[in-house]
């Protein structure tokens, strides 16, 4: 089975090479990679060209659209019935989309699979997230976020992603928009495989602005859906409360104490080792 595997780019250059490889490096060897760089002005795409191989597709328009427009766009180009994509600064164990294929076929009912996480930084492995496989939505955690769906992690259907497309407008939770709006419309099927399949890299670069686009776009969201007045009055008020303290901690100097994850590892020992052997196949890959 062929699928389409892609990585939207956006000035990565420190581990775009990194990303690339370990995609590479999977088991499953059938798929097509698209690069696609969204206005990069480092050089990530230089990086990326230097790496040959025939799936390896790149599209380069020179435009920063932003990342709604980038996973709406690989949607139409992909040339596969199965999307799988990654963050360009991330990196993914070799069987990953193995085992995600193989979820995917055992259950033609789901639309979606996500994987577990670990946090990743330069020191390796922080911490990990491990959804459970039989989560249960409710509006009030899809409103929460405590629907467990991980982002990068996913393995999606092409056809579902016809039917449900990222929002321009929801900047910063595009992800979190779009689960509730497929959930609203009684089409978020979606399978948990808890163990990790994906490192993702932590941002240790807390923004007060990220912070503040993220709150007001969630306002924006849950103000312009059709549902209960008690849940939506509660949701805005308590985006409204976290918008307000995050204006208070950013010049207090407060923001890596409350809001970074800790930086001694909480990861179970398994992980860490296999992220290591990953994170060794790919310096080989690259070094060869």
């Amino acid at each position: 089975m062929f699928i389409t595997i892609a990585i939207p780019i956006y000035n990565a250059e420190k581990y775009v090479a990194n990303a690339i490889q370990s995609v590479l490096n999977q088991e499953h060897k059938n798929f097509e990679l698209i690069l696609i760089n969204d206005g990069s002005t480092d050089n990530s795409m230089a990086i990326a060209r230097s790496i040959t191989d025939s799936r390896i597709r790149i599209i380069d328009d020179g435009v920063n659209k932003g990342l709604s427009e980038r996973l709406n766009q690989i949607a139409k180009l992909a040339r596969y019935d199965l999307i799988a994509r990654m963050d360009a600064d991330d990196i993914i164990p070799a069987d990953r989309i193995t085992r995600q294929i193989k979820f995917l076929s055992e259950n033609p009912s789901l639309d979606l699979v996500s994987m577990g996480l670990g946090y990743i930084d330069d020191k390796g492995v922080n911490d990990t997230f491990n959804p459970s496989n039989d989560i249960e939505f409710t509006l009030d955690k899809m409103l929460n976020g405590k629907h467990g769906i991980c982002h990068p992690t996913l393995l999606v259907r092409k056809s579902w992603y016809q039917r449900n497309i990222y929002d321009p407008r929801m900047k910063r939770i595009e992800d979190s928009e779009l689960w509730l709006r497929a959930y609203l419309a009684q089409d978020l099927n979606v399978g948990f495989i808890s163990d990790v399949g994906y490192y993702y890299r932590s941002d240790n670069t807390l923004s007060k602005s990220k912070y503040r686009t993220s709150f007001i776009s969630k306002i924006f969201m849950i103000a312009n859906k059709d549902i209960c007045k008690r849940l939506k009055s509660k949701h805005i008020a308590k985006y409204a409360l976290k918008l307000l303290i995050n204006e208070i901690i950013f010049p207090l100097g407060m923001q890596y104490r409350l809001l970074s994850r800790n930086s001694s590892s909480n990861a179970d020992e398994c992980v860490i080792i296999k992220y290591n052997s990953t994170l060794a196949m790919i310096d080989k890959s690259l070094s060869n």
